[in-house]
């Protein structure tokens, strides 16, 4: 994140070359769910919510992307691009002693989108085939990010909605908490950032 003093002293920096000016900021954030385990349902299927924290997760990236911008003091006129360029799933505590008893089996399928009223959802990640196979499923998992541009989708509102297309598999044995992790890059011109530019 760009302290405000640096901020304007790249703004300083471009005005004075008369050029468009270019910087990078990484948004992180985090949000964490329980899945329930198999003796808790009773025999039921999981449902998406209880697998992908959808709506937690989207909050906890606007509170990331709206502190960032009113530290740096930018607009949201002055983003050239924005990114989805992380997104990974954590067991946590998967062991018990030295067997491993929680994992990512209870999904078969994941894809992530991003959208806002009015705007179509850009498919910013998705899992690969198989990536969450066996019993109890591996402990942490990198989803692949398509690299889609989500610009549009950012000016067009200021709530952006992360959704979930999941295709769950088996629930967990036992209770297993995940924590997912995003990190969106933005591209901001510095000098439009402040109207110079």
């Amino acid at each position: 994140m760009l302290r405000p003093s640096l901020a304007f002293a790249l703004v300083a920096i471009a005005t004075s070359t008369g050029c468009e000016q270019l910087t990078t900021v990484v948004v992180p954030a985090e949000s964490e769910i329980e899945v329930p385990g198999s003796n808790i349902l009773g025999g039921n299927p999981l449902v998406a919510n209880q697998v992908f924290p959808a709506s937690a997760l989207s909050d906890a990236l606007a509170q990331s992307i709206s502190q960032t911008f009113d530290t740096a003091g930018y607009n949201k006129d002055a983003v050239d691009s924005l990114k989805l360029t992380k997104l990974t799933m954590t067991v946590e505590e998967p062991n018990q002693g030295d067997r491993q008893i929680r994992g990512l089996g209870f999904v078969e399928k994941l894809t992530i989108a991003v959208g806002a009223e009015g705007v179509d959802a850009v498919v910013a990640a998705e899992s690969d085939d198989g990536a969450f196979e066996g019993a109890p499923g591996p402990a942490s998992y990198d989803m692949p990010v398509t690299g889609a541009e989500l610009v549009d989708v950012f000016k067009a509102s200021d709530a952006m909605q992360m959704d979930a297309d999941l295709e769950p598999s088996d629930p967990p044995q036992f209770a297993t908490t995940v924590l997912f992790e995003t990190e969106l890059t933005i591209e901001v011109n510095v000098v439009g950032a402040l109207g110079g530019g």
